[in-house]
């Protein structure tokens, strides 16, 4: 399911009740998931693939979108970027 960028309502179900995540991706493993995957402790995490550790601005990991999980019916979904209209 797919929502803009300026909707924070659930398509699903119509809840305000919307949490949002980056969506990473490990170039070590090539692992590809929602920050919530990545286990964290202080200022590191840890790949849920491959274990390795990731500090706080490392190279090897990456933003490469954003999604999101409804507190209501726990529906996940991506969050399509702003359009910029030209």
């Amino acid at each position: 399911m797919r929502i803009d960028a300026p909707q924070s309502e659930c398509p699903a179900c119509g809840s305000a009740a919307v949490d949002v995540f980056p969506v990473l991706h490990h170039m070590m493993c090539a692992y590809v998931g929602p920050q919530y995957d990545f286990t964290s402790a202080a200022a590191e995490y840890a790949c849920p693939k491959c274990r390795r550790c990731i500090m706080s601005g490392d190279r090897a990991c990456e933003i490469v979108g954003t999604s999101a999980r409804c507190k209501a019916c726990h529906r996940e979904f991506i969050v399509s970027p702003p359009r910029s209209d030209l």
